[in-house]
């Protein structure tokens, strides 16, 4: 035995009425939770990609300064040889060495904690730091044999120490090298994150948008089917003048 047929038009005015006003109660909370968490995260994204990226500039520059000091304590030390002879300008660029080497321990140390914070993987800052603080001791032992009324004392000073300056150069051209190839990769790898989320954003709104016309496209039917169920509305007859008159 079948049941009744029934169908949308069956159900009564106020159950559609209802039912259309929870639809668009629910869509619009809906699309309004939506967009509230799609600013929120395409914030946080935001804010996290500019600071990391800020961090990482930061980390490639540390390594460039530590690069230049280092190079300008390398010429200080050359200096040292070359116009260590007079008394006033030994001190200047004897001083001058300590501060280049002073700064590009600085660095280096500087360089090994972002490093960490950032979570890039460089052991050989480490490394790099040791040798530097052996390069330092080693200059420092060999001016000890410097005789400033001895211009040839120079020459054997320098060739106690000559070269030893190539490593740690290499070592820390290859952090530089090594550091911005990390932080290109962690910047493009943070770009196409962003993309892969705005590609997502774009396909639950286009099905947002679907939603939405599927909700006006049911309004309309079920405002049209109210209104045919509706009693028609009475029609005003003027009086008879004829049986006025009578």
């Amino acid at each position: 035995m079948k049941g009744p047929d029934t169908s949308f038009q069956d159900i009564s005015l106020r159950r559609r009425v209802v039912i259309a006003i929870g639809i668009f109660i629910v869509m619009t909370v809906v699309i309004g939770l939506y967009g509230l968490i799609a600013v929120v995260e395409t914030n946080q994204r935001l804010h996290t990609t500019v600071f990391e990226g800020q961090e990482l500039i930061k980390t490639v520059d540390t390594g460039r300064q530590a690069q230049v000091h280092f190079k300008r304590q390398v010429q200080e030390w050359k200096n040292i040889l070359l116009r260590g002879n007079d008394p006033h300008l030994y001190d200047f660029h004897v001083r001058a060495f300590d501060e280049e080497d002073r700064k590009v321990n600085e660095y280096l140390q500087s360089l090994l904690n972002m490093a960490a914070t950032m979570g890039l993987s460089v052991p050989e800052i480490s490394e790099t730091i040791s040798i530097h603080k052996q390069l330092g001791e080693k200059y420092r032992d060999a001016l000890k044999h410097y005789n400033h009324s001895d211009l040839k004392s120079a020459v054997l000073v320098d060739e106690m120490v000559r070269g030893i300056d190539r490593e740690p150069t290499d070592k820390i051209d290859a952090l530089v090298g090594l550091i911005k190839v990390q932080a290109n990769n962690r910047l493009h790898t943070a770009e196409t994150l962003a993309k892969t989320q705005l590609e997502a954003y774009r396909s639950f709104s286009a099905f947002l948008i679907f939603l939405v016309l599927a909700g006006i496209g049911f309004g309309i039917y079920n405002a049209r089917s109210i209104l045919n169920d509706l009693p028609p509305e009475p029609v005003e007859t003027e009086p008879d003048n004829e049986n006025e008159q009578t």
